[in-house]
């Protein structure tokens, strides 16, 4: 497969150019916070973790996106900090974001009602030196493309909503508020006109089987105008606090009709006390299957600090 198919797919992609900063996730119940800021603080300790993604291998140019994220509690079931620092690397564009939050949770019952705010920082840079772009005319003779590197760097907010008790949760975000990005440098109007805003539903519950084994499903909704409703569902088996299995399915919003984009096996292991680690694979059902190897996801999650020896760390993995 040859880089410039590549580059024409997101080009002719109005979607792909202005949804760039949602990144797709395969594992998002270990991603909440890329979603859902409210999060922020929900973990009984600073919770560190690192996600790579590598879609469509063997695609050249193919979205490639590394995560890290923090969560911090400041004041238990009351106040958190959160923080998501991430790369994507789709054909010639590099895209960096640090998304930062803060959460304030209200108990109500047996309810915890987190509210939050985030601000997003971004920095996008196309890089049109790349050896492999293919174009009609020399790069600075074509009026489209102006020079060698365009850089534009923006600020955008956003705002989140979770409702959770003991075994589940449901939350509504919008992580980016604006339709335009408010930008703080960009001389070659990458920015220019609107962008998509998402909206974001998702929802987890878990159901005791026996004494030592949870399943877990867990949905995500998301939806933006003029883009076809999304949806991710997960179904995870948590073996004793030590292993995890699942399965997974994205719908497809794009034109092509079919079975859905993706199916996905999942499975995890306890390290240690306070060492998580998963592995995702998915398997493409759309046409462009014909041209990858699927897409592969790796997760590691640490907890910084004791482990409750009650099992109370158990639960904030997914919930």
């Amino acid at each position: 497969m040859r880089f410039e198919y590549i580059l024409i797919c997101f080009l002719m992609s109005s979607v792909g150019l202005k949804a760039q900063d949602q990144a797709l996730y395969t594992q998002f119940f270990y991603n909440k916070l890329s979603y859902n800021t409210a999060f922020a603080g929900t973990s009984p300790g600073t919770e560190l973790t690192f996600i790579g993604r590598e879609q469509w291998l063997g695609l050249k140019g193919s979205p490639s996106i590394q995560t890290i994220q923090g969560n911090i509690p400041l004041v238990a079931d009351r106040v958190g900090l959160g923080a998501v620092l991430k790369r994507q690397h789709i054909g010639l564009t590099d895209h960096y974001t640090a998304n930062l939050s803060y959460a304030y949770h209200i108990r109500y019952g047996d309810y915890l009602i987190g509210l939050s705010v985030n601000a997003l920082f971004g920095n996008t840079v196309n890089d049109f030196s790349e050896s492999r772009l293919i174009t009609t005319r020399p790069v600075g003779m074509d009026p489209a493309l102006s020079g060698t590197m365009e850089k534009a760097t923006y600020f955008n907010a956003g705002a989140s909503l979770l409702l959770r008790r003991e075994g589940m949760y449901v939350g509504f975000s919008v992580p980016s508020i604006a339709n335009r990005h408010l930008a703080f440098s960009d001389d070659d109007e990458i920015l220019r006109g609107d962008r998509v805003r998402f909206w974001h539903l998702m929802g987890g519950y878990a159901i005791p089987i026996g004494a030592e084994m949870l399943l877990n499903p867990q949905l995500l909704l998301s939806y933006a105008e003029g883009i076809p409703l999304k949806w991710d569902l997960n179904i995870l088996m948590d073996f004793g606090d030590t292993f995890l299995a699942g399965i997974g399915y994205r719908s497809y919003n794009g034109i092509e009709n079919g079975w859905g984009e993706s199916i996905s096996l999942m499975g995890g292991l306890k390290l240690s006390e306070n060492w998580f680690m998963t592995l995702s694979y998915d398997f493409g059902l759309t046409s462009l299957r014909q041209h990858h190897n699927g897409s592969i996801e790796f997760a590691v999650r640490v907890y910084l600090g004791e482990r409750d020896l009650r099992g109370e760390f158990r639960s904030p993995r997914f919930f």
